[in-house]
């Protein structure tokens, strides 16, 4: 099993600002693997690429927040009166970049441990708790699932003074992945699948996610026999057909590498967990290792792509 450790640094400075000297940033980060130079396989890569990934993103929000919405008097003075609605007005123009330039989702504010609000739409608001561990830091960066479901990659930051809340930046997994198949691009063609785990996940809340991403799988990815969920997958590889999912997902299911020689197939997960060591969910990578003709491997499965969607396109009326 992989050695998990929580690095401890010293509080950063906010600009004219200083936060207490006894709090601690956490960042939850995994122990490197030692790897012969030349000799990098593709799951060494791809951990790679998610820690560099992680690290980049962490940092790159943390720096915006500090030389731009904490240097912001309107929205510190909103913070320090503990006027929610203040808050969200002086971060708006805020989130619009950030979505823009930094490809964020979403911005929240958390005027307690408790509950939150989500810049720039007010109806996305309610009863979400912060991790304990993570109350007296001054930043913190963790994967975690959203009340919606969302599978995201938080940057979590106190507000300086008393009381005066949290702002947090939340990237979703699908645009952490992005780059990832060019990442892989050296060993041949690839494509990347984003799988949820289905603890505490509903069919619809899935369909719901699904709908909204431009990347989503074709076919079902939705197995009620394992215990992860394909959302999304992007790439050059070959798309497997439905059986082939299935397959897939029992695959992942029980080890970190596979090979498929019946289809050409390769591959490897990673699995995302979140501060408490929970599973939320998983990154698959697939490369073809042979030649298949890729029209036999999609007649093994008769079901018609277009049919389906327009079946949940159904499903969504009654669930929306």
């Amino acid at each position: 099993m992989k050695k998990t450790s929580l690095f401890l640094v010293s509080s950063f400075m906010f600009s004219g600002m200083a936060l207490p000297t006894e709090a601690q940033q956490v960042i939850k980060v995994e122990t490197p693997v030692v790897t012969v130079v030349g000799e990098q396989t593709p799951d060494v890569k791809m951990k790679d690429f998610f820690h560099s990934e992680e690290a980049r993103v962490c940092a790159q929000l943390r720096t915006f927040a500090k030389e731009n919405i904490f240097t912001d008097q309107d929205f510190m003075a909103a913070a320090k009166d503990r006027s929610t609605r203040g808050v969200v007005k002086a971060a708006s123009k805020y989130a619009t970049i950030l979505a823009k330039d930094y490809d964020a989702d979403f911005v929240f504010y958390h005027p307690n441990t408790r509950f939150f609000v989500r810049v720039n739409d007010k109806n996305y608001r309610g009863r979400m708790r912060l991790p304990s561990d993570l109350v007296d830091s001054p930043s913190a960066c963790f994967w975690e699932r959203l009340p919606s479901h969302d599978l995201v990659y938080s940057v979590l930051m106190k507000i300086d003074g008393e009381k005066t809340g949290y702002l947090k930046i939340s990237k979703k997994l699908t645009r952490m992945v992005s780059n990832l198949p060019d990442a892989l691009s050296e060993y041949g063609k690839v494509r990347v699948y984003t799988a949820l785990d289905k603890t505490g996940l509903k069919k619809m809340a899935w369909f719901k996610m699904r709908r909204k991403e431009p990347n989503k799988t074709k076919y079902s990815g939705w197995c009620t026999a394992e215990n992860l969920a394909f959302l999304t997958s992007i790439g050059s590889g070959k798309t497997l057909a439905k059986k082939q999912q299935k397959k897939l997902l029992a695959a992942v299911e029980e080890q970190d590498h596979f090979v498929f020689s019946d289809i050409g197939l390769s591959g490897g997960v990673m699995a995302l967990s979140g501060l408490d060591g929970e599973r939320l969910g998983a990154v698959v990578y697939t490369l073809n290792t042979s030649t298949v003709n890729e029209k036999s491997n999609l007649d093994e499965d008769k079901d018609d792509p277009i049919e389906e969607e327009n079946t949940e396109n159904i499903l969504y009326r009654f669930f929306d």
